[in-house]
């Protein structure tokens, strides 16, 4: 079996959606809607530039250790501060779940420090959102059989 690269060039292709509850952020949510988050997957530059802020994490690491021999205690922490460090070394993991939920958020969208407090505030609940987008990214985008640039037809 070949690949039918006109059929994959002619092919649409969508980012599937899912929508997760997470009543244990109710609080936050407007009262008359549902507490749900909707993720989709990442795309290849989306992932690339996870990737990097990993690599950033790793790097940042690195400087810092070699600041600490170097210097008293009290530079580096003031170091640090300045530069808007955590004081604490971050997991690579966690870096990776941080940059993935930013990307990855349809609804709400959800910036930088937020993903970083909901790490902090509510760890199970940024591991089910990652986990479903690293899913939904394996799985790809949904491609349709019509020619690129065609409106999907409303349902």
């Amino acid at each position: 079996m070949s690949f039918d690269i006109s059929k994959f060039e002619t092919t649409t292709f969508e980012a599937v959606e899912v929508t997760i509850p997470v009543p244990e952020l109710k609080e936050f949510f407007d009262k008359k809607g549902k507490p749900e988050w909707i993720v989709r997957g990442l795309t290849g530059t989306e992932l690339a530039i996870t990737n990097e802020a990993v690599d950033s994490n790793k790097n940042i690491e690195g400087v810092l250790a070699a600041i600490a021999s170097n210097a008293k205690s009290d530079k580096v922490s003031t170091i640090t501060e300045i530069l808007g460090l955590p004081s604490d070394s971050v997991p690579n993991d966690m870096v990776r779940r941080f940059s993935m939920l930013v990307q990855g958020s349809v609804s709400p969208e959800c910036p930088q420090n937020i993903a970083v407090k909901l790490g902090d505030t509510h760890p199970t609940t940024l591991f089910k959102l990652t986990n479903k987008i690293i899913e939904l990214t394996g799985e790809g985008k949904l491609g349709e059989k019509k020619p690129c640039g065609k409106k999907k037809k409303s349902k």
